[in-house]
């Protein structure tokens, strides 16, 4: 890639911050990076623990993080920047049972770099490292691993730098044993500004961009909550009243990720398509600052 892969950015935001998001949103916590750059990654908000093997690959990078844990770690690849709720969802029903080594994801391969992996496994993990292996893949034979099939597009790798610009589309879930994706209301931005017109029913609006995004420019009147913290503000998204609840990003997809767990919680709310640049490409007003208006 010519730099970091965890700092590239997909969608304007780098995709261990992607990552992470998600992770969050389903609940993980907490959610860590193993190794790279911790400057770096401390400055788009990540906890960064050390990779007991920096360059020493993937396999190392495991065994870092059920140290780091101490329990059942869900271990994704920090260049899956495209990874859903569902995927993640699937591999976390499982991970209270206690009769296996490792939930592994399988789109068209199997994908070890997105699986949850008990303590159990560290010591045969551990000795084949020290003997020598790398590849994650053979490293578990022998291992009580369940397999869960995914979509092929959730867990596709950014591997070069034009695989950042391609347009990414969700596939169905054709794949058995896989989830549909929640059916998520979309509205547009003027329809957006309708709602929030003096005179109208009312309209909660959550902006789930990250802080900087936020105060460099927001519509007014959103109420700011990063979309890691989702799950532990899942009050700021509904309320008392019968107010519609809308859900606001940089271009939708990091609402939309938001308005699926909310859904998958029982909680209303509507993806703005196209988020704030659409917003403002259409000529609405935006504020500055850390306040809705």
């Amino acid at each position: 890639m010519g730099r970091d892969k965890a700092l590239v950015e997909v969608d304007g935001i780098a995709m261990v911050r992607r990552v992470a998001g998600s992770l969050a949103a389903a609940g993980c916590s907490p959610v860590i990076a193993v190794g790279g750059d911790e400057a770096a990654l401390g400055a788009v908000g990540m906890t960064v623990v050390a990779d007991r093997f920096p360059g020493e690959g993937p396999l190392g990078g495991i065994l870092s993080a059920l140290d780091a844990t101490g329990g059942p770690t869900l271990v994704v690849a920090t260049d899956m920047p495209w990874l859903d709720l569902t995927t993640v969802g699937l591999l976390l029903a499982h991970a209270g049972r206690g009769d296996l080594d490792a939930v592994i994801a399988r789109s068209d391969r199997l994908e070890p770099l997105c699986a949850v992996w008990w303590p159990s496994s560290s010591a045969a993990l551990d000795a084949r490292f020290v003997a020598g292996e790398r590849a994650v893949h053979r490293a578990i034979h022998g291992l009580r691993v369940m397999e869960v099939a995914v979509t092929k597009s959730a867990v596709a790798n950014v591997n070069r730098p034009d695989d950042v610009g391609r347009e990414h589309t969700v596939e169905g879930a054709e794949t058995a044993g896989s989830v549909p994706r929640m059916s998520i209301q979309e509205v547009s931005v003027d329809e957006l500004a309708t709602a929030l017109q003096p005179g109208q029913s009312g309209a909660r609006l959550i902006d789930v961009r990250e802080l900087d995004e936020y105060v460099a420019g927001h519509v007014p009147g959103a109420v700011h909550v990063a979309l890691g913290s989702v799950p532990d503000h899942i009050d700021a998204f509904h309320g008392p009243d019968e107010l519609a609840t809308y859900v606001i990003c940089r271009s939708g997809a990091r609402s939309m990720r938001a308005a699926e767990f909310l859904a998958e919680h029982g909680v209303v709310a509507m993806n703005v398509a196209g988020g704030t640049l659409a917003w403002i490409d259409s000529g609405h007003p935006v504020v500055t600052g850390d306040q809705p208006s």
